[in-house]
């Protein structure tokens, strides 16, 4: 009856979107049909100016460590309330990509935990626990410093901030790219919460709940919130024909399996003095990422000329494929003292784990050609203080900050001559830096803001590799330790033309420390560390309100020079970090919404780039005419829609979301990106909510939502095996929907 419900189902929605050009067309017609041509990703919500007139809601950021209006920020900045998060069914950060132009983000190669991002395209390709993200993940506030394990779920999240190009001065190492803030919501001090429930297709289920408690002798507010989602595998892993074919250890492939639980306590000791407790822990249990063999194009003297066919197959028959898990867990401590009303002293203590582990299968067939094991383990622990305050024409943010950091990896792998070879590799690094950036209002129109940030890096970091004999490679042990300093200053000139519109004008500096090839396959690669990546951003930018604030219109144009850009090269068995010596990228940002009516919002976001290699000499050998830039898609757009009717019982809201993405490629050397190239696609997501009120304080939500409604196949990334002429190569997932419920109360 299940498999029925399936299919039942699965027929109705294929009669009403007879074909993806059909729903595309349909959802494209009626933009159009409302006069529509302007929009965004944030949350936009109606409000009421104080002559009664229809005006967009402000939105409020911390992007510069203070609260601000996102209008007045002079950052490319994309904002996402809680209203946008639950609308556009965000349930972690990787589906923020679909929304945000220039920022790109994907599970990394081989499963489901791990995160590739990218941002105006700076990013690490397939990232081990060694190397260094471009791209900061914060979670409220703390830093998370390693992309492997984050992907994590987040109970209670309240709001995502997207921050495009660097941030050195502010936000430090790591964000030559930008930053990524989650922000979750703090306890109310009064008694209330929800409970939700949801079932779709491929089997998946979700539940989730958070409570607030009355606050505990007027001084202690509560919040405990729990959630999990599931569903089956959307593929199928078939046992094959093939002599010689090895019993298959998983039926499925991509099932998937987390939870996540937050409990946060809020202490006001005093009007002045305040401490913010967060402890949050998450945890997958999924089965592998379904790895499709792809013979690439090939020209009749063997070039490499492309990817093989874009089919995205429902099963597959691979030996290899094990488990694909991953736990995360954090404290997180904000002690808040405003010494007057003219400036605040604040704490953030954060101490972080995760655990990574999976096996997988890397060539494509039940036979064992190359399977790999990862076994990770990562804590962090970091320390920052922060002084802000104004005086007379000055704002300002002044810090400290110090972050310790350990890694350690067993990573054995197979290639079928019955032995596993052994593979063990780590990192500890410590960082200490000082910080500040000061806003000058030269008078009621300029501001002059200036940043900066030293920074000290050490590192010590090993590699064991006992048994390269097994497969005629080196045998070695290796130890060794380098230190790294970094200046990165900014500069900011805001020129307000009048209440409504802003324009800015800034040059920024980002760096990523040099480290140590942790996969190295030789004693000779792994006692040389890379060298750190610096990125200065040259950017101009405005921000705008029009129609008496019923239009919003933010628009970024940045020229990034990289020098010593990182770029993870994928050889076999292991990837390898080297250099580019010069490289630039540039593009544009807008992002509009629409208040059309009072139930009627539109939002239209855009993204250019263009990346170019000036110098990337490897071995004497220029490639700089040759090498791709990953995760750089020319040409992204997204359109949204979202309605809202009054039923007089209950509200009907109902949203819907189309993105195309441009071609890209997701590594630098030539046949790796030509093999795992991914063609541009479009993907089509909608929701609609019946919220009906019970009484002042209770109500109930019922939903539907569908994400890639049109069953767009498209490669996610892969891994290619250029020596062969193929490639393992992962799509997204296939049209998946559901239904929900929730009561608030």
């Amino acid at each position: 009856m299940i498999g029925s419900a399936e299919v039942i189902r699965e027929d109705i929605l294929m009669k009403y979107f007879k074909n993806r050009e059909q729903a595309v067309q349909l959802m494209m017609s009626t933009i159009i049909a409302s006069g529509v041509f302007a929009g965004t990703a944030i949350g936009a919500k109606a409000a009421e100016d104080a002559d009664g007139g229809l005006v967009l809601e402000e939105i409020v950021v911390t992007a510069q460590k203070r609260e601000q209006n996102l209008q007045e920020t002079p950052i490319s900045l994309a904002a996402f309330d809680r209203d946008a998060l639950e609308m556009q069914s965000i349930e972690d950060i990787s589906d923020v990509s679909m929304h945000t132009p220039n920022l790109q983000i994907a599970p990394s190669p081989g499963g489901n935990a791990g995160a590739t991002v990218a941002i105006r395209g700076a990013t690490t390709v397939n990232p081990a626990v060694t190397w260094e993200p471009a791209v900061g993940i914060y979670f409220d506030g703390v830093f998370v410093a390693k992309n492997v394990g984050g992907l994590f779920d987040v109970a209670e999240l309240e709001r995502i901030e997207v921050l495009r190009g660097p941030q050195g001065a502010l936000y430090g190492k790591n964000t030559t790219g930008g930053a990524i803030n989650l922000i979750t919501r703090k306890p109310s001090g009064e008694l209330g919460g929800f409970v939700k429930g949801g079932a779709g297709n491929y089997g998946s289920y979700e539940f989730g709940a958070s409570v607030d408690l009355p606050k505990i002798a007027d001084l202690v507010s509560l919040n405990i919130a729990y959630s999990k989602r599931e569903h089956d595998g959307f593929y199928t892993n078939l046992a094959a024909a093939l002599p010689g074919a090895n019993p298959l250890l998983r039926d499925e492939f991509n099932a998937f399996d987390a939870e996540a639980l937050r409990v946060a306590a809020l202490f006001e000791f005093s009007e002045s003095f305040s401490a913010y407790y967060t402890f949050d822990w998450s945890q997958r249990d999924n089965t592998p990422a379904f790895g499709q063999f792809e013979l690439g194009e090939l020209s009749p003297t063997y070039e490499i000329l492309g990817p093989g066919e874009l089919k995205r197959l429902d099963e597959g028959a691979l030996d290899g494929t094990l488990f694909d898990t991953s736990k995360s867990q954090g404290h997180a401590l904000h002690l808040t003292w405003d010494i007057n009303d003219n400036m605040t002293l604040k704490s953030i203590t954060g101490y972080r784990e995760m655990q990574f582990h999976d096996m997988n299968d890397y060539d494509g067939f039940p036979i064992t050609g190359f399977h790999a094991e990862r076994d990770v383990d990562h804590s962090q622990t970091s320390q920052e203080f922060q002084l802000v305050g104004n005086m007379e024409s000055l704002n300002y943010v002044l810090g400290l900050f110090y972050f310790n950091e350990k890694a350690d990896a067993i990573n054995p792998y197979d290639f079928g001559f019955g032995i596993p070879v052994r593979n063990f590799y780590g990192v500890e690094s410590n960082s200490y830096a000082a910080f500040g950036q000061v806003d000058w209002a030269i008078d009621d129109r300029w501001t002059f803001t200036v940043g900066a940030r030293y920074t000290k890096e050490d590192k010590d970091a090993y590699i064991r590799h006992p048994d390269g004999y097994y497969i005629y490679a080196d045998t070695f042990e290796f130890e060794g330790s380098d230190t790294w300093n970094n200046f990165s200053p900014s500069a900011t000139i805001s020129y307000k033309l009048d209440e409504d519109v802003n324009f800015y004008a800034k040059v920024a500096r980002g760096w990523k420390a040099g480290g140590f090839n942790g996969e190295a396959a030789s004693a000779a690669v792994a006692m040389v560390p890379y060298d750190e990546e610096t990125l200065t951003s040259y950017e101009i930018g405005m921000k705008a309100r029009w129609m008496d604030g019923r239009v919003q219109t933010n628009i970024a144009g940045f020229y990034n020079k990289v020098n010593d850009l990182q770029l993870s090269n994928f050889l076999g068995a292991y990837s390898q970090i080297e250099n580019a010596g010069e490289a630039s990228v540039k593009g544009i940002e807008f992002e509009g919404i629409f208040l059309v009516t009072e139930s009627l919002t539109a939002f239209l976001n855009y993204g250019y780039m263009k990346g170019d290699y000036q110098d990337f000499s490897v071995g004497g050998v220029q490639h700089k005419d040759t090498a791709k830039f990953p995760y750089t898609p020319k040409n992204k757009i997204s359109i949204g829609l979202e309605h809202s009717v009054d039923l007089g019982f209950g509200e009907l809201r109902s949203r819907v979301d189309y993105s195309w993405t441009d071609e890209q490629y997701f590594f630098h050397e030539e046949a790796s990106a030509l093999l795992t190239k991914a063609e541009s696609y479009d993907l089509l997501n909608a929701r609609i909510a019946l919220l009906v009120p019970l009484d002042d304080k209770r109500s109930v939500e019922l939903s539907v939502w569908g994400k890639n409604l049109t069953d767009t196949e498209y490669r996610l990334h892969g891994i290619p095996i250029t020596s062969n002429f193929y490639a393992i190569n992962y799509y997204g997932d296939p049209r998946t929907y559901g239904f929900g419920a929730k009561i608030i109360f």
